[in-house]
């Protein structure tokens, strides 16, 4: 099965489902359950109610406070012109989750704020899942392909910079 129209908006909650098991291959998890695209399609949106998940496998995840990783985001534009764009989801509970490549998070969990999720026992929600959307695609607007991700440990220096310059209180 292939994604009918290129790229899959956050309004197109099939779309994006199948583009998560096609394009990305990552796994999907309904509750307990791996599912297909097309099951994950009925479950999440017909019945509603139902979230979306898929694990760490092919990423690591940096789940942060949204302004922080606001922040990190704009600072990685500036800052490195060479640093592909980072695939960003934000939460409607308040945090921001960046996608960097798998097992090179881990020097990112000291700073304060940051929780990484990584290997197939981390697991983030997918949109269209309770309030999830994309910021950042995982994938190139212009054609079917997945982005390459940043090492995670490439954020260092920019996530302190951002906890360092973030007001207090």
């Amino acid at each position: 099965m292939t994604v009918p129209l290129w790229p899959p908006t956050n309004r197109d909650s099939a779309a994006l489902i199948r583009a998560y098991e096609d394009l990305l291959s990552w796994p999907l998890i309904v509750g307990t359950d791996l599912v297909s695209a097309n099951r994950a399609i009925q479950l999440v949106i017909e019945r509603q109610g139902c979230t979306l998940h898929t694990t760490c496998s092919a990423f690591d995840a940096v789940v942060m406070p949204d302004a922080l990783g606001s922040d990190v985001l704009v600072l990685a534009d500036r800052r490195d012109v060479d640093l592909a764009p980072i695939p960003a989801l934000r939460y409607g509970t308040g945090e921001r989750v960046l996608l960097v490549e798998p097992g090179t998070a881990q020097p990112l969990t000291g700073l304060a704020g940051v929780r990484v999720e990584s290997g197939p026992g981390g697991r983030i929600a997918l949109p269209p899942a309770g309030g999830a959307r994309w910021d950042t695609w995982p994938w190139t607007p212009a054609e079917p392909t997945p982005v390459p991700l940043a090492n995670g440990a490439c954020l260092l220096p920019i996530l302190r910079t951002a906890v360092a310059s973030a007001p207090a209180g």
